[in-house]
C-alpha cells in the first residue's frame, strides 16, 4: 500500500479544524506531543460511532507506529494486533480495553532492521517486516494463534508461526512452517470444515497462495499446496473463507488490462481441489479489504488507495479512479451496491452484532481524487439497506480495523498513539445498547 506519512496527515487533520473525541481529547492534552515533536491526532466525531476508549500500551512496550492487519477472537473476547514495531503479537482484552500481552516477543521480522539491503530491494520496503496476517483457531480443544512473518538475512524464507495459546495473551511458539517464499508471508483465513488454512506470499513474482492442514499438534501441519497468480501484477490481499459453499475468496488487486484501466478480481478458490474455480471482475478498483455477511451472501470489498492514485506496472499506467467501495454478491460476483463516500481501504470487517461494515480507510482523501488531499477515515456502512452512515477521521497508516461482535466494539491502531476504541452510538462504553 501506499501509505502517507504521520506527519502530512497530522497537519491535514489540524488543518480541517477536526475535534478531538471522547476519550482522546483529555490524554491527548496530558501527553501532548508524540516522538518527534508531532502533535497527537485529533480525531473527529461521526453520528454513527463514537470514541469509547484508547488503549496505551504500558512500558516497556510503546505505542506501536508501525502494524499489519487484527483480529477479534469471539470465544474470549480478545483483540490481537500483528506489531512491527514491539516485534510480537499484541493481546487486548476486547471487554475491558486493557493491554494484556505481546506474544511472540522477538520471533518475527519485525520493522525490517535485520532484513539485508537486497532483500528490502526485492521485496518492497513493507515486503519483509512481520508479523502480518494473524487469526485465532480453536481446533481440537486446542486454541492457536497463527501468524504471518517476513524474511530477514538468518531466516530467508517466509514462514508461518503457529503459538499454542495457553490464555488469550500468552502462549509458546509450537511450529514455524515455511511457504518457501522470498518475501513476506501475509493475510490469510481458515476453513474449519476442510481443517485449511490459506495465506498469501504477496510480495513474492509470481505472488502465490499456500494451503497448510490444519491439526491440533501443529507438529503435524504441512504445506498441502499452492497456487501461484502469474497475472496478479500488484500482489494479493485479504481472503476470506465462505460457509455458506466451503470457498475461499481472496482479493487480486490487479491484473493486465490492455487499455491501462485498472482492473482488479476476486478469485474463489476450491480448498479441497486447490484450485480457482471462477474469478469475479472487479473494476476501477484496487481491491484489498475483504469481508463476508454469511447471511446475505454479501461482501465488501475494500478498494484501496492504490487505485485512487494509479500506478505503472511493467511499463504500463493505470490511470487514478475516484475513491469507491464494493458490494458484492458472493454467489455471483455481481456488484449490488457501490459507495463513492468512502475508499481508499485496506483492513474491513464485518460485525453481525450490529450489521455493520468497517473499513480502515487510510487512503481516503478529500475530495475521493488523487488530486485531494488525506482525510484517513474509518468508514462506516450498514448492510440493513446496504446505507453509508458515515466517516470517522482517524490518522495516517491507520489501515487496520477489526469489531468485537460481543460488545459491538470496533478497535483502529492509530501510529504512535495507541488503539482507538469505538461502539456504534445507540452504546455506551460497555457495549451496552441503549434502547431509551
Amino acid at each position: 500500500m501506499k501509505l502517507l506519512s504521520l506527519r502530512r496527515a497530522m497537519f491535514i487533520i489540524s488543518a480541517v479544524g477536526l475535534t478531538a473525541s471522547l476519550a482522546g481529547a483529555s490524554t491527548a492534552a496530558a501527553e501532548g506531543t508524540q516522538s518527534g515533536g508531532m502533535p497527537a491526532p485529533a480525531l473527529g466525531k461521526s453520528g454513527s460511532i463514537h470514541q469509547v476508549a484508547t488503549v496505551k500500551f504500558p512500558a516497556p512496550y510503546v505505542n506501536p507506529k508501525s502494524f499489519d492487519i487484527s483480529w477479534v477472537d469471539p470465544q474470549t473476547q480478545t483483540y490481537y494486533l500483528a506489531d512491527h514495531t514491539n516485534n510480537g503479537v499484541d493481546a487486548i482484552n476486547a471487554k475491558t480495553d486493557a493491554f494484556e500481552g505481546l506474544i511472540g516477543a522477538g520471533d518475527f521480522s519485525g520493522t525490517g532492521a535485520n532484513s539485508t539491503s537486497s532483500q528490502k530491494s526485492v521485496c518492497g520496503p513493507f515486503g519483509v517486516g512481520g508479523p502480518n496476517g494473524v487469526l485465532v483457531l480453536h481446533v481440537g480443544g486446542v486454541t492457536q494463534l497463527w501468524v504471518g512473518n517476513g524474511v530477514t538475512s538468518s531466516s530467508p524464507t517466509s514462514t508461518v508461526k503457529v503459538f499454542d495459546l495457553s490464555t488469550p495473551s500468552s502462549g509458546t511458539l509450537a511450529a514455524s512452517i515455511s511457504t518457501g517464499g522470498q518475501c513476506r508471508a501475509d493475510e490469510l483465513a481458515y476453513d474449519p470444515v476442510d481443517h485449511v488454512v490459506i495465506i498469501a506470499n504477496d510480495a513474492d513474482s509470481p505472488p502465490f497462495l499456500s494451503l497448510i492442514s490444519v491439526n491440533a499438534n501443529p507438529a503435524n501441519d504441512k504445506v498441502l499446496g499452492k497456487i501461484p497468480f502469474t497475472n496478479a501484477i500488484d500482489g494479493i490481499e485479504q481472503s476470506a473463507w465462505n460457509p455458506a459453499n466451503d470457498m475461499f475468496y481472496v482479493n487480486i488487486p490487479q491484473i493486465p488490462t490492455t487499455d491501462g484501466s485498472w482492473m482488479g478480481e476476486v478469485a474463489v478458490i476450491n480448498p479441497r481441489t486447490m484450485k480457482v474455480t471462477q474469478t469475479f471482475p472487479v473494476p476501477a478498483c484496487s481491491p484489498a479489504g475483504l469481508a463476508i455477511n454469511v447471511k446475505s451472501q454479501q461482501m465488501l470489498l475494500g478498494c484501496s488507495g492504490d487505485a485512487i492514485g494509479g500506478d505503472t506496472v511493467n511499463g504500463v499506467t493505470y490511470s487514478g479512479n475516484p475513491a469507491v467501495s464494493y458490494i458484492m454478491s458472493a454467489r455471483n460476483g455481481r456488484i449490488v451496491s457501490r459507495f463513492s463516500q468512502v475508499g481508499g481501504s485496506d483492513e474491513v470487517w464485518y460485525d453481525p452484532s450490529t450489521s455493520q461494515y468497517y473499513l480502515g480507510a487510510n487512503g481516503m482523501t478529500s475530495n475521493g481524487l488523487s488530486s485531494g488531499y488525506s482525510t484517513p477515515v474509518l468508514g462506516v456502512l450498514s448492510s440493513n439497506g446496504n446505507r453509508w452512515l458515515g466517516n470517522f477521521p482517524t490518522a495516517a497508516s491507520a489501515h487496520s480495523v477489526a469489531a468485537n461482535p460481543m460488545n459491538g466494539q470496533i478497535f483502529v491502531p492509530i501510529p504512535g498513539y495507541g488503539i482507538a476504541v469505538f461502539a456504534p452510538s445507540n452504546h455506551d462504553n460497555q457495549g451496552n445498547r441503549d434502547n431509551s
